[in-house]
């Protein structure tokens, strides 16, 4: 069963926002805009947002702390993806002083606490209950499916399991959960709407069956200066406090900077003029963006990931040419003005997210990213802090009445 933070991890992807590359790239794809969809109805308040999932280190481990490579690289330059024709096909446009807004978040005792929480939960033990699940539970067991009208074989899972309040799968499937006992065998259907968030049951009516195995609680420990001192490492709460102060304040800054340059790089899109492209260059990109989508869905055909994900082969056309466009003004840019990303600077920025994202060493990171993927990160990054650097830039207070009137607007429209 796909959760539903596949959404969430397709805007990673996409966004191009990994460890030590800030910028972003260009919004308006359809992939992107569903996973910002997701990531607007999560984040509607401020309070709410920051995963928790952060790995908190210790006072014993040290702040420069990366994977060393041990897999040995392929030799790289970086600035051989550049496409180096790319002024014959793009016009650069006067890209100084665009205005944009950064939006400034104030960072609450309320925000600091609830990271503190979640960041306990990470300890809990679980505990096997005899009594029915209940909310905060975690309820194993053995599930199967069936897509109504659909063509899908059955699907079955075994020792699958939820958290009751998680609503991974919706709030009627942690409804029709709560309750149950160990040895239960729940059957039940149920209708999702079209746009919902479990994207493959979007519209669809799914029949399940689940047997129940456990029902567990999360024994929480208590958050005393004990546990901070000899477990965490931090010499005192405070000292732990303002840890998780900085580091929520970080997580709102890079949010506000990564929002800012994706509509810096849309205008500057904008104040570009296109002619043709490569076909070598559109064809690359077509093959990317499909096997993005395919590498999710697991699809075989392209026409099947039309129906997955709700877009047509014009969707798909679109996107590619979008992503071709983006290339060659960044090529382009970069080339006029001597941008240039260095080998050292590759390596390190492999070591850097390796670290972040638990790979064993860079090129492991590198084999699952992709190197391609991972140069056009850095320089799409390179481009947008050029952009920031000559933006007419106004910091704004987080207005969440404002943001809630829009997201009321858009529902409406």
């Amino acid at each position: 069963m796909r959760r539903k933070w596949m959404v969430f991890l397709l805007a990673g992807t996409l966004g191009l926002s990994l460890a030590g590359c800030q910028g972003g790239s260009s919004g308006n794809t359809q992939k992107q805009e569903a996973a910002n969809e997701a990531a607007e109805d999560q984040n509607a308040e401020i309070g709410d947002m920051g995963t928790g999932e952060e790995e908190i280190l210790t006072a014993d481990e040290p702040e420069e702390l990366l994977y060393e490579t041990e897999t040995p690289l392929e030799p790289i330059n970086p600035s051989e993806y550049l496409i180096k024709d790319a002024a014959d096909y793009v016009t650069l446009g006067d890209y100084a002083g665009i205005p944009v807004e950064k939006t400034v978040y104030e960072i609450s005792d309320e925000m600091v606490q609830q990271r503190i929480e979640e960041e306990l939960e990470t300890y809990a033990q679980e505990k096997e209950e005899e009594r029915p699940a209940q909310e905060g539970d975690t309820v194993y067991g053995n599930v199967s499916y069936v897509i109504r009208d659909s063509e899908e074989e059955p699907y079955q899972e075994k020792d699958f399991f939820l958290t009751i309040g998680y609503e991974e799968y919706g709030a009627e499937f942690d409804e029709k959960v709560t309750g149950a006992s160990k040895g239960d065998k729940l059957e039940f259907s149920i209708s999702y709407s079209e746009d919902d968030e479990m994207i493959e049951w979007a519209g669809k009516t799914v029949d399940f069956v689940f047997e129940v195995t456990g029902v567990y609680s999360l024994n929480v420990p208590e958050y005393t200066e004990d546990f901070v001192v000899n477990t965490l490492g931090f010499e005192t709460k405070a000292a732990f406090e303002s840890y998780i102060r900085e580091m929520i304040t970080q997580e709102y800054e890079d949010m506000s900077y990564t929002n800012a340059v994706d509509v810096l790089f849309d205008e500057a899109i904008a104040r570009t003029e296109f002619k043709e492209y490569p076909q070598e260059l559109y064809d690359a990109c077509r093959e990317e963006t499909v096997g993005f989508y395919a590498s999710f869905s697991g699809a075989e055909k392209e026409e099947d990931i039309y129906e997955m994900f709700g877009i047509t082969e014009e969707d798909i056309n679109e996107e590619v040419l979008s992503l071709v466009n983006r290339r060659l003004l960044v090529s382009a840019y970069c080339l006029a003005n001597g941008i240039e990303v260095t080998e050292d600077e590759y390596v390190s920025y492999l070591q850097d997210n390796a670290f972040l994202y638990g790979e064993p060493d860079a090129a492991s990171f590198e084999s699952i990213y992709g190197r391609e993927s991972l140069v056009w990160t850095m320089y799409e990054s390179r481009f947008s802090e050029a952009l920031y650097e000559q933006a007419d830039v106004t910091e704004v207070s987080y207005d969440p009445s404002a943001e809630e009137e829009a997201a009321e607007f858009s529902s409406e429209g």
